[in-house]
């Protein structure tokens, strides 16, 4: 099995994920609002959610689909400044590894930097998984 590597920009807050699509100026590639039913459960979704998938193919390093989100959404930065008030601004880091691998994570200082400006959190789930878990 292969690394799988992959980030998105999740912002949650009040309001429908339409308004905040109007104010970004971005279509989501993935949103819903507070009461929409998940189909995954049939049960309603408890706040609104709008996410921005980074564009890469999951093969790619963390890195890359992180430096690719900045660079996007610092055309951004004014809009997302006027957020962080009511929103939670996330960058979403998820990696799929072989449960033999070890896995490390490292955000240089310019990552950092960039994150903060535009008031990113940043948070990272790391799954180790079983070939037969996890397409390879």
């Amino acid at each position: 099995m292969k690394p799988r590597e992959f980030a998105y920009v999740r912002i949650t807050g009040p309001g429908t994920h339409e308004a905040l699509t109007e104010r970004l100026r971005v279509e989501p590639s993935e949103a819903w609002n507070a009461g929409d039913v998940n189909p995954k459960n049939g049960l309603p979704r408890r706040s609104m959610c709008w996410r921005l998938k980074s564009g890469r193919d999951d093969t790619r390093s963390l890195e890359e689909h992180i430096r690719f989100l900045l660079v996007g959404l610092s055309l951004r930065a004014s809009e997302l400044r006027e957020l962080w008030v009511d929103y939670d601004l996330t960058i979403q880091c998820v990696g799929y590894y072989p449960r033999s691998s070890g896995s490390g994570m490292h955000f240089d200082r310019e990552v950092v930097r960039q994150a903060a400006q535009l008031g990113l959190a940043i948070d990272c789930d790391h799954y180790f998984v079983d070939d037969h878990d996890h397409d390879g």
